[in-house]
């Protein structure tokens, strides 16, 4: 049994209720004993853009309602959408900036401490050195108290930042207090790492992780009972280390849109039985 960790520290993603409407996920998993969670920001929960973002007065007033703590927001970023880290011309890269900085104030006004970030995408005619050069934002979180933490991502994905020393090396180079690190589980098996080895290489710097079931040759992030990652023993790696971020629950695979409320109740009860 493990000693450290709290079912407060398990956040659902709403992106397995983009069918759905903000008031039925906060509601639903607030009836299921949650009390954190992860916002997704597609447009039709809470939208950002590079003009603006949402007024956050109806989420803080569901966050009361529900007795909910929106602990880490992961905004939209991947290629061909304009808004990454790495996307390359200049217009597009003012608009990425104004993009993350409007998540970061939502952040801020919402008492979310954590935002969620990626290396970027390269193009593949140019070099990998040219796209790494362009990944930076971190400055700005500074100001307003809150944590960048980047996850790596899959060789299909990016060729930035796939492994624990591209994220050593971009630690070192942002060298920033706001810039903190994600374990996301499937990665990690991906890359054949560990997750001993985030913690022997980042320690207190790792904050948040993206906690998924996975089955070898499936790319979705699965819930957990539906994979071959043992829960138990991924657990007490963290209890050893004395984690005390976040867990997001973030399942991907499709056949979750229909019923999504019995997924996050099915894995609710897996986690405690395994705390």
């Amino acid at each position: 049994m493990v000693k450290t960790l709290g079912i407060e520290q398990f956040a659902p993603m709403n992106h397995i209720y983009r069918f759905y409407e903000l008031n039925d996920y906060m509601k639903s998993i607030a009836e299921i004993g949650y009390h954190s969670m992860d916002l997704w920001t597609c447009g039709s929960h809470y939208f950002v853009d590079s003009n603006n973002y949402e007024d956050t007065k109806y989420i803080k007033k569901l966050m009361s309602q529900y007795d909910i703590r929106i602990v880490s927001i992961t905004p939209r970023q991947s290629c061909p959408n304009p808004f990454h880290m790495a996307v390359k011309k200049t217009e597009l890269r003012e608009k990425a900036k104004q993009y993350f900085q409007n998540m970061i104030l939502a952040a801020h006004e919402l008492s979310c401490p954590k935002l969620l970030i990626t290396s970027g995408w390269q193009s593949y005619s140019e070099t990998r050195q040219e796209a790494w050069d362009r990944s930076e934002l971190c400055r700005f979180a500074e100001k307003y108290g809150v944590s960048l933490t980047m996850e790596t991502l899959s060789r299909q994905s990016t060729t930035l930042v796939n492994t624990i020393s591209d994220l050593k090396q971009m630690m070192k180079e942002v060298n920033s207090k706001a810039f903190t690190i994600t374990a996301d589980i499937h990665t990690i098996y991906n890359a054949k790492e560990s997750i001993q080895d985030y913690f022997d290489t980042f320690g207190k710097k790792l904050n948040h992780c993206h906690f998924m079931d996975y089955k070898n040759g499936i790319r979705s992030h699965l819930a957990w009972g539906d994979g071959e990652a043992d829960i138990k023993e991924i657990l007490d790696i963290f209890d050893r280390n004395r984690f005390s971020g976040h867990f997001v629950l973030e399942y991907t695979d499709s056949k979750y849109f229909l019923e999504p409320f019995k997924v996050y109740e099915k894995t609710y009860h897996i986690i405690r039985q395994n705390l």
